[in-house]
C-alpha cells in the first residue's frame, strides 16, 4: 500500500499582484518544503519582496492561492500570519531601539502570569534561552539602540524564533554580518533545517545563496524565470538569469598608472580606540580600498576623514593645503563627501522625497536672495534620476517606499550632485543586485577617471581586487600592508588581515 505524500509547507500558485496597473508580480508559483533552504534571487524590483509581503498579508493578492501544509489560507495582516507559523527576518531591522533586548524578543507574544500581568521574569530568562541557542549571549535588560548593527541583527532573529514558527523568510539577514557571523547565521539556520522548519533565504551574495540553498527560483521583471536544484546552479548562470544576459565582465577596467597623479588627500593620525598611528594619502583619480577582517579600525579612520571622531591628533590635508575637520560641516566644506554604511538611519531621510534627499547636500547653491530656485532644483533632480536610472513613481516619491538598490542610488546621486574632491563610501554596494552593484562599480570608477580621489570599505573580498587601485589592510587598529597592481590577491589581503606586523609607512608632512 502506498503511503500518502506529505503536502509541501508553502505552496503559492499563479500569485499575481498590481499596484496603480503596474503588474508587480505575474503568475509567479513558489514552494517550500519541511527541512529545505529555498533560495529566492532576483535584481531589486524583481518582485522578491512583494511576492513575500503577499504571503504574510502584508498585500492581498489580485489572483492565485497560497497553501500551508496542503490548507488553503490567505492571511489578512502579518498577524494572522504568524499565527499560522510564517515569521520573517527584514532586511531593515524591524526592532524597537529605544526598548530592551527582551521587550523586543517578547513583542508580540507578551507571556502573564496568573494576575494576567505581563510575566517579566519569564521574558528574560526566555530571551537569554533564545539567544543562546542560536550561540549569542547578550544581556537582557540592553537597550538595543546601545547594540551594534550585527547583534540586533541576532535579536531579530530571536525575535522570529520566539514566535516558534514553522516557516521561516531570511530577507537579506547577512548584509550587516562579517563573515564570521554569518558562519553563525548558516548553523542556526541548519539547525532549523534539521528540525524540518522551511527556510526562504533571500539574498544578493549569489555564493551564500549557491552555499546555504537546496533549491534556488530566480525572478525577473516579477516573474518567475527558472526554479532548480542549487546543484545545477553556478554563480555566472545565476547572474545571466536575473539580468537576462551574460556577465564576462563585473568591473570596469582600471586606468590609473599609479605614481603619475598627484596627491590629492593625505591623512595622519591616531586611533582613539587602538591608540595607532595611520598615515596615507590618495592620488587624484585613484580607487583606494580598506580592508581586513572587519572590526579592526576601519569604522574609526573612515568615519575621521568626515568629521564622527574616531581619531586623535588627526592631520588632514588637501592638494597640500591643511584642512582642520573637526565635524560633517567642515568636512563638507573642504570638499569631503560621505557614504554611510547604514543607509536607513544615517545616509537618507525615510519621510522625504526623493527630491529632497537628493538636493540634501547643496539647497545653498540654488539659492536666490534667500529664497530656492525651484525650477534649477528640479532640473538638477531630474538629470541625477535619470543619470542613475533611479526607479521613482516621481522626484515626489518617499524615500522609504524604494527598494534597496534604489534608496542607495539616493545616497550616491546627493553627492554626485555636491561634486566633492575625495569621497568615502562605506560598503557601497551593501544590499543591492547584481546589475546595481554593477552601475555602482562603473559610477565609482568614472569618479575617480574625473579626478576625484575615492576611498572604498568593504568586506567583499572581489570587490577589493576588482575595484581598488590599491588596498590598505588593517589588523589591530594599524596597517599591515598597502597592495597595489598584481599584489592585490585574495592571498595577500587574508595574509595582511592577521599579521601583527604593522606596515611602516613614512612621515607625512602637512
Amino acid at each position: 500500500m502506498q503511503k500518502p505524500s506529505v503536502p509541501l509547507l508553502l505552496e503559492m500558485q499563479g500569485i499575481v499582484k498590481t499596484f496603480q496597473g503596474s503588474c508587480a508580480v505575474n503568475e509567479v508559483d513558489f514552494n517550500c518544503a519541511h527541512g529545505d533552504v529555498h533560495g529566492l534571487v532576483g535584481e531589486n524590483g524583481a518582485g522578491k519582496s512583494t511576492l513575500m509581503k503577499v504571503l504574510v498579508g502584508v498585500h492581498s493578492p489580485d489572483k492565485g492561492k497560497i497553501l500551508i501544509n496542503g490548507e488553503e489560507r490567505r492571511f489578512p495582516n502579518y498577524s494572522e500570519a504568524r499565527k499560522a507559523g510564517i515569521g520573517i527576518v527584514y532586511q531593515e531591522l524591524s526592532l524597537l531601539p529605544q526598548l530592551t533586548v527582551a521587550e523586543n524578543i517578547a513583542m508580540g507574544v507578551w507571556p502573564k502570569n496568573q494576575l494576567k500581568l505581563i510575566n517579566w521574569n519569564t521574558i528574560r530568562a526566555t530571551s537569554n534561552e533564545i539567544l543562546k541557542s542560536i550561540g549569542v549571549e547578550i544581556g537582557p535588560d540592553l537597550l538595543v539602540s546601545s547594540l551594534p548593527i550585527a547583534l540586533r541583527q541576532m535579536v531579530e532573529i530571536g525575535k522570529v524564533l520566539a514566535q516558534k514558527p514553522e516557516l521561516i523568510i531570511f530577507d537579506e539577514p547577512t548584509a550587516p554580518l562579517s563573515h564570521d557571523e554569518v558562519i553563525v547565521l548558516f548553523k542556526i539556520i541548519n539547525d532549523l533545517k534539521k528540525q524540518g522548519k522551511g527556510i526562504i533565504f533571500i539574498s544578493h551574495r549569489l555564493e551564500e545563496v549557491l552555499s546555504i540553498s537546496d533549491k534556488i527560483t530566480v525572478m525577473k521583471d516579477g516573474q518567475k524565470v527558472l526554479t532548480d536544484v542549487t546543484s545545477n546552479f553556478n554563480e555566472q548562470k545565476l547572474i545571466s538569469s536575473m539580468v537576462g544576459r551574460e556577465i564576462s565582465e563585473i568591473f570596469p577596467p582600471k586606468h590609473i598608472p599609479l605614481g603619475q597623479q598627484k596627491e590629492l588627500f593625505t591623512y595622519d593620525g591616531v586611533l582613539s580606540r587602538s591608540n595607532s598611528r595611520v598615515t596615507f594619502s590618495v592620488r587624484e583619480g585613484e580607487v583606494l580600498g580598506v580592508g581586513g577582517l572587519q572590526g579592526q579600525g576601519q569604522f574609526e579612520l573612515l568615519h575621521s576623514i568626515f568629521g564622527l571622531g574616531g581619531c586623535e591628533e588627526l592631520k588632514i590635508s588637501i592638494k597640500g593645503q591643511k584642512a582642520s575637520i573637526k565635524n560633517p560641516g567642515q568636512a563638507m566644506r573642504h570638499g569631503i563627501a560621505f557614504v554611510p554604511e547604514n543607509r536607513n538611519e544615517e545616509g537618507v531621510f525615510l519621510i522625504l522625497s526623493s527630491l529632497a534627499n537628493l538636493v540634501a547636500t547643496t539647497i545653498d547653491r540654488r539659492q536666490k536672495a534667500s529664497f530656492i530656485d525651484k525650477r534649477a532644483e528640479l532640473q538638477v533632480v531630474r538629470d541625477m534620476i535619470n543619470q542613475l536610472s533611479i526607479k521613482v513613481s516621481s522626484h515626489r516619491q518617499l524615500a522609504q517606499s524604494l527598494s534597496g538598490g534604489n534608496m542607495q542610488k539616493l545616497v550616491l546621486g546627493k553627492w554626485l550632485i555636491f561634486n566633492p574632491r575625495v569621497i568615502v563610501l562605506v560598503e557601497p554596494t551593501k544590499g543591492v543586485d547584481v546589475a546595481t552593484k554593477q552601475q555602482v562599480y562603473i559610477l565609482i570608477r568614472q569618479l575617480a577617471d574625473s579626478g576625484i580621489a575615492v576611498i572604498v570599505n568593504t568586506s567583499d573580498m572581489i570587490e577589493l581586487i576588482g575595484l581598488c587601485d590599491r588596498v590598505l589592510v588593517m589588523n589591530h587598529g594599524f596597517v599591515t600592508a598597502s597592495l597595489s597592481g598584481e599584489e592585490i590577491t585574495e592571498e595577500r589581503i587574508m595574509e595582511a588581515s592577521v599579521s601583527n606586523k604593522q606596515l611602516v609607512t613614512p612621515e607625512i608632512k602637512l
